[in-house]
């Protein structure tokens, strides 16, 4: 995935060793960019609200399902904001990576105490105490960097679209221990804005001390000097650091999603497609470890609340008809009925 970056992270939050730590009350965090996931956003935005993300800044581009409205009603209830990606603006297609840079201009990045880079099918799963961000900090320990292990969800053999939980459609999985020579995956990081950080990127910092004076950990707690020592690295070898936090990460969800999202686009940057390589790299099915997660009820509970509002509903409900419409029309293009059987026959 593309990187982005910018003007220098704020410094003088001070080091991981100047202040009590767990911290108490931070301020975290999380930039996006969307792109016709209408169906898919509440759910994450009432899962990271669970778990105790303060603040989110969503950048969208060219919706046509109703994505954008859904976080204008979420912007006026006071839970995020939303912005038109910059890139739109300056006629480029790098959506992603200008986004990251604007983020850092803004605000509510400067009053930020963590910062957390990921995408609306990637859901932050922490298995200390009752699956709180503040549990996971308390848990690891002081750190400059905490580097989450993606663990991928496969299809789960559902050709249709459905309404739902992604997270109930979809529980299986890849392994949590692969072998040597498939070990290396992805990580999404969450950053402690301070000194210790040049700039943030999407799937890791850059420092702005030397690797040694960075306190770089995976998602067990453990020291990753891999990332710390080579700032071209996205992904590490994941075995033994699922054990504190993940990042559950649901890249095809159904098939007919899937179809959708390839026809679409990618987010990062226009005109590049997914295609069958991305299906069956990430077709993973064989285990369900990774369970529901200690979150799961708060998140309920915070997903009431939203879907409560109805404007909020009807955009939801809209956004989905809007997706279904999608589905319908793709599936009358002979390249896209190739690319069904071709999934069916071939990495099903």
């Amino acid at each position: 995935m593309s990187e982005g970056g910018g003007a220098p992270a704020p410094t003088g939050r001070g080091d991981p060793g100047a202040a009590p730590w767990p911290p108490a009350d931070p301020r975290i965090l999380i930039a996006t960019c969307m792109k016709d996931e209408g169906p898919f956003v509440l759910e994450w935005i009432a899962w990271h609200r669970a778990i105790g993300v303060t603040d989110f800044v969503v950048y969208t581009n060219h919706c046509s399902d109703g994505t954008d409205r859904i976080l204008d009603r979420l912007a006026a209830m006071g839970l995020v904001t939303h912005l038109e990606n910059p890139a739109v603006a300056q006629g480029s297609t790098f959506y992603q990576p200008l986004a990251l840079a604007h983020v850092q201009t803004l605000p509510q990045f400067a009053a930020a105490d963590f910062f957390i880079s990921m995408d609306v099918d990637e859901f932050i799963n922490v298995r200390a105490g009752t699956g709180r961000l503040a549990d996971l900090f308390a848990a690891a320990g002081p750190f400059d960097v905490l580097s989450l292990f993606e663990l991928n969800h496969g299809s789960n053999r559902r050709e249709r679209f459905e309404r739902g939980w992604v997270r109930d459609l979809f529980p299986l999985h890849q392994t949590e221990r692969p072998g040597p020579h498939k070990a290396v995956r992805g990580v999404k990081s969450i950053v402690r804005l301070g000194p210790a950080i040049a700039r943030v990127r999407n799937h890791r910092p850059d420092l702005a001390v030397p690797p040694h004076e960075a306190v770089w950990l995976d998602g067990s707690g453990r020291p990753l000097p891999a990332l710390a020592g080579d700032r071209a690295l996205n992904g590490a070898d994941c075995r033994g650091g699922y054990l504190l936090a993940l990042l559950d990460h649901y890249p095809l969800r159904s098939l007919d999603s899937y179809l959708v999202k390839m026809f679409r686009g990618d987010v990062v940057i226009d005109g590049k497609r997914v295609g069958q390589r991305y299906w069956r790299t990430r077709n993973g099915n064989e285990a369900a470890t990774s369970g529901p997660g200690l979150a799961e009820h708060a998140a309920r509970t915070e997903y009431a609340r939203l879907i409560a509002d109805p404007e909020l509903a009807r955009l939801h409900e809209a956004a989905c008809a809007a997706h279904e419409a999608r589905i319908a029309e793709l599936d009358r293009l002979p390249e896209y009925r190739e690319r069904r059987a071709w999934v069916l026959s071939e990495a099903w």
